[in-house]
């Protein structure tokens, strides 16, 4: 059985902000299928991005060490970046796990598409488990903005990180818990 979603219209979209190809934000009035009318519904259009888990032979896991400016500190987080124009997901996941860490990876397994906010939009996220996964970079250069580190964590400190909350980025935290399921 095929499910009917509601229509809520869109009355009138305004962009508020084009920062692309980084971020859109549009203010929105959408009328409900009741016919409540909702006034400036703010929607944040973000590019869909990739993110890695992997766990080298010795039982080390990558990750990215880097200060952000949105959450006003410093994260640690799985190798990630946004799927340039006409990339496939799974090049832009080989190539941002080895832009970032410097690691090739031999099998690959998608995880699933998620949302980062159902209601404002906020990105889609692409998450992968590589598996076969060896250095091929001692010092990669990801090229990204600020203060970047590359840091290893044993395979147990990652789960016991993870189980205590440590990990503040959703995408790190989902991407992680969906890997460790099948590992």
């Amino acid at each position: 059985m095929t499910e009917v979603l509601p229509d809520w219209d869109i009355l009138d979209r305004r962009l508020l902000a084009d920062r692309s190809p980084f971020a859109r934000v549009y203010d929105e009035d959408v009328r409900l299928p009741d016919g409540t009318v909702i006034s400036q519904w703010l929607r944040v259009e973000l590019p869909a991005f990739i993110i890695v888990f992997t766990v080298l032979e010795d039982g080390s896991v990558p990750f990215v060490r880097q200060y952000r400016q949105g959450a006003r500190t410093w994260t640690l987080e799985l190798p990630a970046g946004h799927i340039e124009d006409g990339e496939e997901m799974l090049t832009a996941a080989q190539r941002e796990l080895r832009e970032e860490a410097g690691i090739a990876a031999d099998e690959w397994q998608y995880l699933g598409k998620y949302i980062m906010d159902a209601n404002r939009d906020c990105g889609w996220c692409h998450a992968y488990l590589a598996r076969g996964s060896r250095r091929i970079i001692e010092n990669p250069d990801s090229g990204d903005v600020g203060d970047f580190s590359l840091h290893w964590l044993p395979l147990d400190d990652v789960r016991r990180r993870w189980l205590a909350g440590e990990f503040i980025s959703a995408p790190t935290s989902l991407a992680i818990g969906l890997a460790l399921a099948q590992l």
